[in-house]
């Protein structure tokens, strides 16, 4: 049945391989109304050439050995079967008890060094016990020597407060000979010394000073004790042994040979030891005005207020140790036992000479008297 549409169209042409030629309807341009319609050509299509075989496949090399893979792994990366691992873990009585890759020198090293390690230890641990047990003999060592020092010192104590408490009570030649230094030595000169002031006895209260004191090597002890009355009483005592002492009775009572207001008016001559006060003077007058050939020194004492001018010959031993001692005294006022001698037909009426310094103290402990010459 002829189409009524006159519009041309497309037949499609099926590619069946065949070799027979097909006509093809070409559209053309339609003219106008009066244009007449050009010649159409005929056109025939080739037939398609018959299929080659199929083509072969492109090999390339897997995805799983390729570089530049991206981080997923392929299809067959994930189905590949897994190699079995090795375990680190041995079953007990196995023969492979030795750990791949990890040598016996390791396990050798290793044990060494914690046996070196306990035994440096070991050793540590005793040395620091015997080091604790050295510490604690130490401290009870320390222990008892302080326990020891400690009952030595209250014995001292005690024998001091005992010593001070009799000798203040001693009215008596037999009680307080036991309690002083040098007794047969200063026997008469307590004697004579209660002639002329009689012993009162004094009652002891408490110490008020205790202080340790060394003259040439040997031990003293300075003490002011507070009497009856609130008086302080000073006494100086030499330590004997590790708990007895002796009071110096010469410091105590500044014991003079004849009282010193009577020598200073009385003037007797002949050389006495003296316990005076000594500082530099520039007083010359009568035979001592030669001020290039003696050197001047004021003298007091103790419970006087006369006062005496002593000359010894400038350069001399004597005058050099006097001025040395002074300029070395607190204030410049030095206290020595002096040998003092009055010259015959002196026209001074205060000076003396100076021919020795007996001890640099009031206290005799032998020291070396520096003489002139």
């Amino acid at each position: 049945m002829p189409d009524s549409d006159p519009t041309p169209k497309l037949r499609v042409v099926d590619d069946d391989g065949s070799d027979a030629p097909q006509s093809v309807v070409r559209l053309k341009p339609q003219g106008g109304p009066g244009t007449p319609a050009p010649a159409e050509p005929s056109l025939k299509v080739a037939p398609m050439p018959a299929p080659a075989e199929a083509p072969e496949r492109l090999e390339v090399e897997g995805r799983e050995n390729f570089d530049g893979r991206s981080i997923e792994p392929g299809i067959e990366a994930i189905l590949e079967t897994p190699e079995e691992q090795e375990s680190l873990e041995q079953a007990w009585g196995g023969e492979g008890t030795r750990l791949k890759g990890l040598p016996y020198g390791w396990f050798v090293l290793i044990s060494l060094l914690v046996l070196g390690a306990g035994v440096w230890s070991f050793r540590a641990m005793r040395q620091g016990e015997a080091k604790v047990e050295q510490a604690h003999e130490g401290a009870r060592e320390k222990e008892a020597e302080d326990e020891h020092e400690d009952a030595v010192a209250r014995r001292l104590v005690d024998a001091v407060e005992k010593t001070v408490r009799d000798y203040l009570a001693a009215d008596t030649m037999s009680a307080i000979l036991p309690l002083v230094r040098d007794p047969e030595r200063v026997k008469p000169l307590i004697e004579d010394f209660w002639k002329r002031k009689p012993p009162v006895k004094t009652k002891y209260l408490r110490l008020g000073l205790f202080r340790p004191e060394t003259l040439d090597g040997k031990p003293f002890w300075v003490v002011q004790a507070e009497v009856g009355g609130g008086q302080m009483q000073s006494l100086l005592l030499e330590q004997i042994g590790d708990d007895q002492v002796k009071v110096d009775w010469e410091t105590n009572v500044c014991y003079q040979p004849i009282p010193w207001d009577r020598y200073v008016k009385g003037r007797p001559t002949g050389a006495m030891d003296f316990r005076v006060w000594i500082t530099r003077d520039v007083h010359f007058s009568h035979e001592f005005s030669d001020s290039g050939k003696w050197r001047c020194f004021r003298l007091s004492t103790r419970d006087s207020d006369e006062m005496l001018y002593g000359y010894a010959q400038a350069g001399s031993e004597v005058v050099r140790a006097l001025e040395a001692y002074c300029d070395s005294a607190p204030g410049n006022v030095a206290t020595a036992i002096l040998s003092l001698r009055v010259l015959e037909q002196s026209a001074s009426p205060r000076g003396v000479v100076i021919e020795k310094m007996v001890e640099p103290r009031w206290v005799k402990v032998g020291a070396r008297s520096a003489e002139t010459p």
